[in-house]
């Protein structure tokens, strides 16, 4: 924070209630120069930053404004017993960064500090006419506050983080830095603590050499074995176990840092094949058993926690997806009329998905730069780290040039599975082959994804979901077509059939098997699906 200033030094916050302090109303004050801080009235007006009272004692207001400029939360200052204090008053969560409702959204630089006063003092040494902003909770928040705002703050040409030059500010420079495109953060290098300090020490023209002079961030890409050896001594592990044994047997599970693109015919189970995949996440205690599966010291898979999924589904509704995966949890298809069930088991499933499932409701918006802004924001923010994303078509529609446009989106999604450890799944929509039809069971090649050599390059793992849907007895035939980490898991790798009763797909030959299992009829090759069972020990 800028002046001295630290949020968690000396002093306890207000003990006024959250609750109590949204429903207070914005505090009013005046408009002064802050001559202990080299601060001119025309800079403070600028910002509408003012001086008032709080509990009797003489305060600084910082005013927040929401996405439509509309003031919506103050973070207030003052001194108590000697001791520096700080409290909200309003709705933080609503707010974007300080100073963000001031400028155009988009330029050729911005600058973002790590407090209020720093960013009036970078303005004011700027004659007031560059967009500043600060992140409102310090440098330990600074990734998170700055995730989300990465769609603004990607509009400029130059993002320079002007962060305090201690360690705490180091490290969230580089936090920071990984939040958006490669080569667009710069690192403003000063020699005093902060640009508060700079302009109390009349460095006023340092200053701006420092912001103009900021060093462009770039990864280090150079490593010593020294470097390497933790990491390299670290055992291969299990991915999170897939809904069917033989593809986590042929797979080893499904991996981090890993892009999966997947492709299929109308008809073909995808939806309910990806939904199944989102339940695994969140739900692992509903696995099948998985016995016999052991890592490198010989002890069996360990069935993970639950992870939090995030949604990106541009033709479905999110309502319409969580009632999906609730029926799921309770073995019905909840998208029949005629399926009996109760709405206290109903509710049970949604709450057993609750703070796990983030769905984001795209429906119709297909903006790249929105859409990354919140798989960064989830990732960030939310801490959710398997992303899926149908169709990944939908996002090049409207794009000029659409082949070049997916491989940007490929190239940058790549990057942020890499970058964060996440899992992201996409929906790719396939290309008519030459020969049969991939309705009719026509073979899925990587050449079918629409934009392929993109999808190709880019993605870790590529795989086609086959059925012919004329035929009723016809599985629908997972095909791998790249794995790039294991090179095994190419070619046919198991069948599965719709089980009408649960609406999930189970494992069966690939060779035979009714793709719409009822558990009336009964088959060696294909029997009835049972609810999914929970693994003794399973978190």
């Amino acid at each position: 924070m800028g002046c001295g200033y630290r949020e968690r030094a000396g002093g306890d916050t207000s003990t006024i209630p959250k609750s109590e302090r949204r429903s207070m109303p914005l505090l009013d004050g005046t408009v002064e120069a802050l001559p202990a801080r080299g601060l001119t009235r025309e800079t403070a007006d600028k910002f509408g930053y003012k001086v008032g009272t709080f509990n009797g004692h003489k305060a600084h207001i910082a005013t927040y404004c929401d996405a439509a400029g509309r003031p919506v939360a103050q973070k207030i200052r003052w001194k108590e017993d000697g001791k520096k204090q700080f409290t909200w008053v309003g709705d933080p969560k609503a707010a974007t960064l300080y100073g963000q409702n001031l400028w155009r959204d988009a330029g050729k630089m911005v600058v973002v500090t790590e407090g209020e006063l720093d960013a009036l003092a970078v303005s004011q040494v700027q004659n007031n006419k560059w967009p500043v902003v600060s992140i409102p909770n310090g440098a330990g928040g600074a990734a998170k506050d700055l995730a989300k705002q990465v769609a603004w703050l990607e509009r400029f040409e130059k993002i320079v983080l002007c962060f305090d030059m201690d360690e705490p500010g180091r490290q969230a420079v580089e936090a920071c830095t990984k939040l958006f495109t490669p080569g667009k953060v710069y690192d403003a290098r000063l020699p005093l603590k902060d640009a508060c300090d700079m302009v109390k020490a009349h460095r006023s023209a340092e200053l701006v050499d420092a912001l103009w002079g900021s060093k462009q961030m770039r990864p280090d890409g150079i490593k010593t074995v020294a470097d390497l050896r933790a990491k390299a001594l670290e055992p291969t592990k299990w991915g999170l176990p897939w809904p069917w044994r033989t593809l986590t047997e042929r797979t080893y599970g499904i991996q981090r840092h890993y892009l999966y693109s997947w492709g299929a015919g109308v008809g073909s189970g995808k939806t309910t094949t990806q939904k199944q995949l989102m339940l695994t996440a969140m739900r692992p205690d509903l696995l099948e058993p998985h016995d016999g599966l052991v890592d490198h010291l010989g002890q069996p898979l360990v069935i993970p926690a639950p992870r939090k999924v995030g949604t990106i589904l541009f033709e479905e509704n999110p309502a319409k997806t969580l009632r999906s995966l609730a029926g799921m949890v309770i073995g019905k298809r909840l998208n029949k009329p005629d399926v009996q069930y109760t709405e206290a088991e109903l509710n049970e499933a949604i709450d057993s998905l609750d703070g796990l499932f983030f769905p984001l409701d795209m429906f119709g918006a297909k903006d790249w730069d929105t859409v990354k802004a919140n798989v960064l924001y989830l990732i960030l923010a939310e801490g959710v780290l398997d992303i899926f994303i149908d169709p990944l078509t939908a996002l090049v529609a409207n794009a000029e040039d659409e082949r070049r446009a997916l491989d940007e989106i490929m190239a940058e999604l790549s990057g942020i599975v890499e970058a964060h450890g996440a899992t992201i799944h996409l929906v790719s929509h396939l290309t008519t082959p030459q020969g049969t039809a991939h309705e009719e069971g026509g073979r899925v090649l990587e050449k079918h994804f629409t934009g392929s050599r993109a999808i190709a390059r880019w993605s870790h793992a590529m795989i086609g979901l086959e059925r012919n849907k004329q035929d009723p007895d016809a599985p629908t035939v997972v095909r791998g077509l790249k794995d790039r980490e294991f090179g095994e898991a190419v070619g046919p790798l198991l069948g599965l059939t719709f089980d009408r009763i649960t609406g999930r797909m189970v494992e069966c030959p690939i060779e035979d098997g009714n793709p719409f299992r009822d558990e009336t009829q009964n088959s060696d090759l294909c029997p009835p699906s049972a609810p999914m069972r929970q693994i003794e020990g399973s978190v």
